[in-house]
């Protein structure tokens, strides 16, 4: 009986999976069978005629450092992944010493730029009022004057990830934190607030906050190129209409941002909108997706790409899945995703994920196997009848 996971008889060296609406079920919470299917995939290694190889797990999530860490708490230490990939890619993430490194930055003048340009697409977009959940027309200027058919003006809300930078001892050496610290308007305050369970800091205007941290940092050198070090750095622009889901502001974008073109003039740096929910759009840097990030983890372990099994359910999984030796979409995903993907599974519901990766391993009775224990883990040498 073949093992049989793609287009060979080989189990994948590396599972890396999204979290929100792929591992992660409908209440946002992992259920019990996922965490065991992973973990039971972690406790295998593959096998070659010189090597045995343990089966890594990833997760790759647009969320930030704390907010994954809070998922990966649900796993109560039965399984802990062997690599994090935060922000979409823009950072990665070790679980076991809860360090950052490898922080991909949006330049601050196209961060100030995708602000402006968001600000004004959203305030250019009039949706009618019957449109707006009930919950949110409070907030609405003499919202009870009007028809359900009247106008409403968008009304942006902006949101971002900031790494801040300190001294080493007094050194000419650069530091960053353990996570990145979160700061948002007051707009978007008003709209996610009963979302946010941890430290944040409100700001007026997210242009001149954005712009602020462009001064030097306190003390601050000049390095080699003749620029001063700012006070900090935007891993994750965030932003939303208070009028629309994530889904429809994205798609109403201009074509140019959608497909990840110029923002801005000259030759400055591309940016990267994508989405990864309903609530709101994910801006990362030049260049920045979990694909990229899948592949730079790849080439530094030794990694093929076509032992890669990726799942993902939205747009910004595209580049991981197609990245990947076998790219699943979510039965709950986007149609476009389902288009590009290997192919379909089960909803995030059904726990799609943990019933594909159980289809994997056939019983020990069908298999003839050589089987150990080695530092706890499971060692099996293979014979496909």
């Amino acid at each position: 009986m073949a093992i049989s996971f793609h287009h060979s008889t080989q189990l994948p060296h590396l599972i890396v999976s999204d979290l929100d609406g792929t591992l992660l079920a409908p209440d946002h919470n992992v259920t019990k069978r996922s965490i065991n299917a992973l973990h039971n995939a972690q406790s295998y290694h593959t096998t070659t005629s010189s090597s045995s190889t343990p089966i890594q797990i990833m997760i790759a999530s647009g969320r930030s450092p704390r907010s994954i860490q809070k998922v990966i708490d649900q796993f109560h230490g039965i399984m802990i992944p062997d690599a994090v990939l935060c922000c979409n890619g823009a950072l990665t993430y070790n679980p076991l010493t809860k360090a950052i490194s490898f922080p991909q930055f949006i330049p601050l003048d196209q961060a100030v730029a995708m602000v402006h340009q968001l600000t004004t697409e959203i305030q250019n977009t009039f949706v009618p009022k019957r449109h707006i959940p009930e919950k949110k027309r409070h907030a609405i200027e003499h919202h009870e004057s009007l028809s359900n058919d009247a106008p409403v003006q968008g009304r942006p809300g902006f949101a971002c990830e900031v790494l801040w930078f300190s001294r080493i001892n007094g050194s000419n050496n650069i530091s960053y934190g353990t996570d990145t610290f979160f700061v948002c308007d007051r707009t978007w305050e008003a709209e996610r607030k009963h979302s946010i369970y941890y430290d944040y800091q409100v700001v007026d205007d997210m242009q001149a906050f954005l712009r602020s941290l462009q001064e030097p940092l306190t003390g601050s050198d000049h390095d080699q190129s003749g620029k001063q070090t700012p006070r900090g750095g935007i891993i994750k622009l965030l932003a939303l209409d208070r009028n629309r889901v994530a889904s429809e502001v994205y798609e109403s974008m201009p074509a140019s941002l959608r497909s990840n073109e110029l923002v801005g003039t000259g030759d400055a740096p591309q940016v990267t909108l994508t989405y990864s929910g309903p609530y709101f759009l994910e801006v990362s840097g030049p260049g920045v997706n979990k694909g990229l990030g899948l592949k730079q983890y790849c080439e530094g372990h030794g990694i093929a790409r076509q032992d890669v099994v990726a799942f993902g359910d939205l747009l910004n999984d595209a580049e991981m899945l197609q990245y990947a030796g076998l790219g699943l979409c979510m039965g709950n995903g986007h149609a476009e995703m389902k288009k590009l993907a290997d192919r379909v599974i089960g909803t995030n519901a059904e726990d799609g994920l943990a019933k594909e990766i159980e289809s994997w391993f056939p019983t020990i009775m069908d298999l003839q196997v050589d089987c150990h224990i080695e530092r706890n883990s499971i060692i099996l040498s293979v014979d496909c009848k």
